[in-house]
């Protein structure tokens, strides 16, 4: 796990034309790619808090003087099949007097930790790392949520797997958490943004194109923050076929394919991972992510044993990938060209289409930095202009 500074915001990673109406995401009535039907239960709970716990006490020793905060767990839905769920996460305020209108609100979406129950950040001491990202969005005057996702903490209950990298429930989970702050009496404004990096950075991606048809009752979500996104993973497979995966894409590989399976039984670990031990699911402990945990040895061959296996676990990786439809909700894309873990042809081909469809995404491209890319101060330009009201500018 590896934390950079960012706004100077710490944001975690595994180490392995213009427009005018920035906040149009709000009311618009364009189509939502929801491709689920939700249950009346998950649509009538969304966002619900069903309990709070007093934050950790490493959490205090790190976070500014006077700083307000509670643990949460919240009513929220699942996109693989519409049911209601329990999401666990947290909630900061600063500690001073808030502003005119309340506090505005951070989402973050947190990178890749693992799958399992014991991978959820806010059960941990530093939060694997994003606690750092916490105390700097604070610091500048913002109030913070965020989410665990489904599937991922000890403190909801018996609940369905988390489905890494299934769009529609990252962004559900997201969206909910910051339905969840507004409702707790803190001073948290209605106006939001959501940020994230790496599997965060794809959450809050979905968080865009999901807020239209999703978010009534969440407020008015002025932008999202995607850095280093992970928008199409299909590479995945095919490289994996193809002996060609980077060390660093080797080492998150297996996590990959355990977590698909996860929300689609059809793909097996053993017929993707069949020189590895797949008896058990790679799982996180003492303050390490499963990512930090894993270790596959070199000159490794991954990839599906048959055809048809390779053709299953495309698919459902093709399912996942974004962009699934247009978004109003401004995007900040920041991306490596150097990064190992996402080709930069795989995120520039993305990114192009999301300029068709008519995103307004300003794309920030640096060259060197890798996976672990520090936006710099242009990420905290970008944010204050949003909260500012704004136009958004694009590069596309």
């Amino acid at each position: 796990m590896a934390v950079v500074s960012v706004f100077g915001v710490g944001i975690s990673a595994c180490s392995s034309s213009s427009g005018d109406d920035s906040t149009a995401g709000a009311s618009s009535s364009a189509a939502s790619s929801t491709s689920v039907v939700l249950s009346s239960e998950a649509v009538e709970q969304r966002g619900q808090i069903v309990r709070t716990d007093d934050i950790l006490d490493s959490w205090t020793w790190t976070l500014p003087d006077g700083t307000v905060g509670k643990r949460l767990v919240y009513r929220s839905t699942s996109g693989v099949d519409g049911t209601s769920t329990n999401v666990s996460g947290a909630v900061f305020v600063p500690g001073s007097t808030p502003p005119a209108g309340g506090w505005p609100l951070i989402a973050y979406a947190h990178g890749t930790t693992g799958i399992t129950p014991d991978c959820a950040p806010s059960d941990h001491a530093d939060m694997f790392g994003d606690l750092t990202a916490v105390r700097d969005f604070l610091d500048a005057g913002y109030a913070v949520v965020t989410t665990d996702y489904q599937g991922l903490g000890t403190r909801t209950g018996r609940q369905a797997p988390h489905p890494y990298l299934e769009p529609l429930t990252a962004a559900y989970n997201v969206i909910d958490a910051a339905r969840a702050a507004q409702s707790t009496g803190l001073g948290i404004s209605p106006r939001w943004l959501a940020a994230g990096r790496s599997q965060g950075g794809a959450a809050a991606w979905s968080t865009a194109e999901e807020f239209a048809g999703y978010g009534g009752g969440s407020g008015e979500l002025l932008g999202v923050v995607a850095v280093a996104p992970l928008l199409d993973p299909q590479y995945f497979a095919t490289r994996a076929q193809e002996n060609t995966l980077t060390r660093a894409q080797q080492h998150l590989y297996p996590l990959l394919v355990h977590g698909v399976s996860q929300a689609d039984p059809a793909v097996k670990p053993g017929d993707h991972l069949s020189t590895l031990d797949t008896s058990a699911v790679p799982a996180c402990g003492d303050d390490r992510t499963a990512v930090s945990m894993l270790s596959v040895p070199a000159n490794t061959s991954l990839g599906a044993v048959t055809p048809e296996a390779a053709r299953t676990l495309h698919a459902r990786l093709k399912a996942y990938t974004l962009p699934r439809t247009a978004t109003k909700v401004p995007i900040l894309a920041v991306y490596s060209a150097a990064d190992d873990v996402i080709p930069i042809d795989v995120m520039e081909n993305t990114l192009d289409r999301a300029c068709d469809a008519g995103d307004r995404v300003l794309s920030a491209r640096h060259e060197k930095q890798g996976h672990i890319v520090d936006p710099g101060p242009a990420m905290a330009a970008w944010v204050r202009d949003r909260v500012a009201g704004l136009p958004a500018p694009s590069n596309c």
